[in-house]
């Protein structure tokens, strides 16, 4: 359950910084996870929690409040890239080949279109080499 933010020296007012992070921290804490327009949660508060990652006068008390809600991430696309890595290290794991376009198991053709994508992306010196690190372990096995 979420417990509400105390700031030092502020018992009424936190600020609008505070009031908006009150409003995204019990839609994520509801959630398990932050909000997003699918959940019906209003634009606006969707939209700020995306901003602060953009956000460049947090305070210390600030970032380690965002730190502490349900899903937040710096850089959640880089967490969805190694996630999506991962899913395809444990995929070639249990299956013992890549996955196939027309394969018939459950996601097996969308991985095997983004590891499609990756290798055109390598091949096209577009991958970071820490992308490139993590898709070599996650298909050293192939």
């Amino acid at each position: 359950m979420h417990t509400p933010r105390k700031t030092p020296g502020s018992g009424r007012d936190r600020g609008p910084w505070w009031a908006n992070y009150e409003k995204v921290a019990e839609q994520a804490h509801a959630l398990g996870r932050l909000p997003r327009l699918s959940d019906g949660v209003p634009a606006d508060i969707v939209g700020w929690a995306s901003g602060q990652r953009r956000a460049t006068t947090l305070t210390a008390d600030q970032k380690v409040a965002l730190a502490a809600l349900p899903g937040w991430s710096e850089r959640p696309r880089a967490d969805a890239w190694e996630e999506r890595a991962d899913e395809l290290r444990r995929f070639i794991a249990t299956e013992g080949r890549a996955p196939r376009i027309r394969g018939a198991l459950p996601g097996e053709s969308a991985l095997a279109h983004w590891f499609s994508r990756q290798r055109v992306a390598e091949a096209a010196g577009r991958l970071t080499a820490e992308r490139a690190r993590l898709l070599g372990y996650a298909t050293r096995t192939l």
